[in-house]
């Protein structure tokens, strides 16, 4: 009798145990920050990654998907890595356009991450940030640029331009002008000569 209680005793543990880990599993925690990021259901396993970008406390990662590029979010609880947040964007035909976007105020930390794809030849430089800490980078056609901060930064300060190679700023980051109704979707890159 007593042999048969342990032996129930043991197949109950190893139960429990293979339901904790089948419900972290399905929780979408994984062991590493990759794993996590593409375990979140609005990624997907065909997604390729673009960019990453690393923080003291975790990971953000650029992919594009079949639904659009999105970015994740992915931090350490623990021994194990989950990824709570992701932002999406539409997929755009527009000649400089936005991939990549997240400014998170959380527990762990703080962070502002912005990426941007040109498809105009014509774009050399783009330049992102508040007046005190503005970042300018080289951007060519079809490849991504991704800039970071370790600290949340309202998407209205950042003042996003793309610039010639001589300094002239050719796109802005911004709403419609002109117009009393506005939509998320109309965020995005207007060019200066000829704008709305």
């Amino acid at each position: 009798m007593r042999l048969a209680f342990k032996r129930i005793a043991l197949i109950a543990v190893v139960l429990l145990i293979a339901f904790g880990i089948w419900f972290t599993y399905s929780s979408g925690y994984r062991l590493s920050s990759s794993e996590a990021a593409m375990a979140h259901f609005d990624v997907g396993k065909s997604a390729t990654e673009f960019g990453e970008v690393n923080l003291q406390w975790g990971k953000v990662y650029l992919f594009n998907t079949s639904k659009g590029p999105r970015t994740v979010l992915a931090t350490k609880e623990g021994f194990l890595w989950q990824a709570p947040v992701t932002v999406y964007f539409s997929q755009s035909s527009d000649n400089v356009k936005t991939v990549g976007w997240m400014s998170y105020n959380g527990k762990q930390g703080h962070a502002m991450v912005f990426a941007v794809e040109t498809s105009d030849p014509a774009v050399s430089y783009i330049q992102v940030g508040p007046a005190t800490d503005r970042i300018k980078k080289e951007i060519t056609v079809k490849e991504p640029v991704v800039f970071s901060w370790n600290k949340e930064i309202d998407i209205n300060n950042l003042n996003p331009v793309a610039l010639s190679k001589d300094g002239k700023v050719l796109y802005e980051y911004r709403y419609p002008k002109d117009t009393t109704t506005i939509t998320s979707e109309d965020l995005k890159w207007y060019p200066v000569s000829g704008s709305k």
